[in-house]
């Protein structure tokens, strides 16, 4: 029989198992073991081995302490089905969470099928943390605002930063994200560390992590789309708060182009990346959506001291700028706008991506590499009706 040590390095490292859907039993005393997600525990950490009396898989005990049970060689439990997009060893596997009608539980398989039409609406927000300036911001009454405006935006898949335990709470208690959505993280302790959270209401194929600090990372899912899966991921980039803030992004975006460059499906990248130029874009080699629909001229700021008042609170310069992207891998950007309530110091940017077959609605004519799409609403024809007039002869 095989230590508890070993069953865990080879679940973890071997490509023929899938790590999140293996759990761990912690004994604890006087009470039943807790059940722990492999991929959440750490190997030297406060855990030691031995308090490990068992190791399940779907369900099915392969391998238990006490009885000598070690059939994880001879069972298909957590065997892998279809090879992983989120790869090791950049990517850490994780357990993705499901409400199943009395907790929150790790998603073993995915719904048959593919999810939804040719459009994927995904939305990304920095919805500032109450660790900063907390007798300015107003948190307890932000914070309930926020949950209505997400679910008003009725996106497919939502990132989201700067989440703090009690915000975490709040979201998974909701009826509306219960009943729709897989979660990236359920535990207030794991959500303190990077404020990083991802919604799904697209199957939710996989997910992992990788850190790019000791605050910073990035979490990713694969979701399975209309034409197949998609890798869609959530980071936060250091700021100039940080006295090496440049130095820092360079790093982390240099390791996020390594990592995401082993990625063989589309890829939407989402978040709050510090920088006000199209370094981010360029050093990933991925497709910024609002440069895209809007033309590169457009420089609307997403973290704007001017107009948002949350905004100036933190601001170091007063300057507008922005900082929250959508940016995107062999997917057509449809359109791209922002959410301005006034429920977090950032703007949250929405976007609208073509992942199946073309349609008549997209485009007029065959999109070329220079083609920058807009989708204008009702109010917008005035100007669109005076700039066709100045350009008539």
């Amino acid at each position: 029989m095989r230590t508890s040590e070993e069953i865990y390095h080879r679940v973890r490292w071997d490509p023929r198992f899938d790590p999140a859907r293996f759990v761990l039993g912690i004994a604890l005393r006087g009470r039943p073991p807790k059940r722990v997600p492999l991929a959440s525990f750490v190997p030297g950490g406060e855990i030691p081995w031995h308090r490990i009396v068992f190791v399940e898989a779907d369900g099915e005990l392969v391998w238990d302490r006490a009885t000598g049970v070690d059939r994880i060689d001879s069972s298909d439990a957590g065997r892998v089905l279809d090879p992983r997009r989120l790869r090791a060893p950049f990517f850490t596997a994780k357990a993705p969470y499901a409400w199943d009608g009395l907790a929150w539980s790790p998603v073993r398989s995915i719904h048959d099928g593919h999810y939804g039409d040719s459009r994927l609406r995904v939305l990304t927000w920095n919805v500032l943390w109450d660790r900063y300036d907390r007798d300015r911001i107003d948190t307890a009454s932000r914070r309930p605002r926020l949950v209505s405006e997400l679910e008003r935006a009725e996106a497919d898949v939502i990132a989201l930063q700067e989440v703090e335990g009690t915000l975490l709470k709040l979201l998974l208690a909701a009826p509306w994200i219960r009943s729709n959505y897989v979660v990236s993280e359920v535990s207030d302790r794991s959500i303190d560390v990077n404020g990083l959270l991802l919604l799904s209401r697209v199957p939710v194929r996989e997910s992992g992590f990788h850190a790019l600090g000791s605050h910073k990372g990035v979490v990713a899912f694969v979701v399975e789309t209309a034409a197949g899966p998609v890798t869609i991921a959530t980071t936060h980039l250091t700021s100039d708060h940080h006295a090496q803030g440049p130095a820092l992004r360079d790093t982390e975006l240099a390791a996020l182009n390594d990592g995401l460059s082993d990625v063989d499906i589309p890829v939407v990248l989402l978040g709050d990346f510090n920088d006000g130029t199209a370094l981010p874009a360029d050093t990933l080699h991925l497709t910024d959506v609002w440069t895209e629909t809007h033309g590169v001229d457009d420089q609307t700021p997403t973290f704007d001291p001017v107009g948002n008042p949350l905004a100036a609170v933190s601001s170091l310069t007063g300057r507008p700028s922005r900082l929250d992207r959508v940016l995107t891998r062999s997917l057509r950007p449809v359109h791209a706008s922002l959410l301005r309530a006034p429920v977090s110091d950032h703007y949250g940017v929405e976007a609208e991506l073509l992942v199946g077959k073309d349609d008549s609605a997209v485009l007029d004519s065959p999109a070329t590499t220079r083609t920058a799409v807009a989708w204008l609403s009702p109010v917008d024809q005035p100007v669109v009706d005076s700039l066709r007039r100045s350009h008539d002869p």
